[in-house]
């Protein structure tokens, strides 16, 4: 045994076997990465889709008269922004403990982790401006609409790239996401355009 030991062993001593990828490596860090910040940006799409709806029904008149209504949208969707940006900012903590112990580094500006920090600056600016009232009623609306395209582009199109550690997960359905985006702008450029209807009928009042 001590000839074939010899005999087979390596040169310098080392453990030569190729590290565990961070996916497989790390469970621990890697399951409440995950969950967390799929909470976070389900959180954001979730804002943007009651915006969606809060755009559609004030530009067709259909609550425009229901403050209660409005102010109810208004804070489930700041809510949710809230919830957006708490959520994604632990999980992306989360995920760098995870890359230390796996890639032996905190953060290093992979495609995905940009798109992480992107939807943190993204939330934070959008409740920053809603406290500084910079952002009234419509601003927040569309705004958080924007949110879906912002969380789209970050949690999948990135996929899509071909480069950095987050390879992997779908790779097809490339023309959805477009379709989805083209969606959205177009609900964003609506809204605009019944929020300045909204200005103009009421010029006494700033609904942005």
């Amino acid at each position: 045994l001590i000839i074939l030991a010899r005999r087979y062993e390596v040169g310098d001593a080392k453990d030569h076997l190729d590290p565990l990828v961070a996916v497989l490596d790390s469970n621990f860090w890697l399951t409440i990465h995950v969950i967390t910040i799929t909470l976070g940006y389900s959180a954001g799409l979730l804002s943007a889709f009651l915006s969606t709806g809060y755009v559609f029904l004030c530009g067709f008149g259909l609550i425009g008269g229901d403050q209660n209504l409005r102010r109810s949208l208004t804070r489930a969707v700041y809510g949710m922004l809230c919830l957006t940006l708490f959520l994604s900012l632990v999980g992306t903590v989360l995920g760098g403990i995870w890359a230390n112990y796996s890639w032996g580094r905190f953060w290093g500006w992979d495609p995905k982790e940009n798109g992480a920090l992107l939807i943190v600056l993204w939330t934070l600016a959008i409740l920053h401006a809603r406290l500084g009232g910079y952002l009234r009623e419509w601003g927040l609306h569309l705004a958080s609409v924007f949110t879906a395209v912002v969380v789209t582009f970050s949690w999948w199109h990135v996929n899509f790239l071909g480069v950095g550690l987050h390879n992997y997960g779908f790779t097809s359905g490339k023309g959805a996401i477009w379709a989805f985006y083209a969606a959205m702008l177009g609900v964003l450029g609506f809204g605009v355009f019944a929020m300045v209807l909204s200005r103009r009928s009421k010029p006494g009042r700033m609904p942005s």
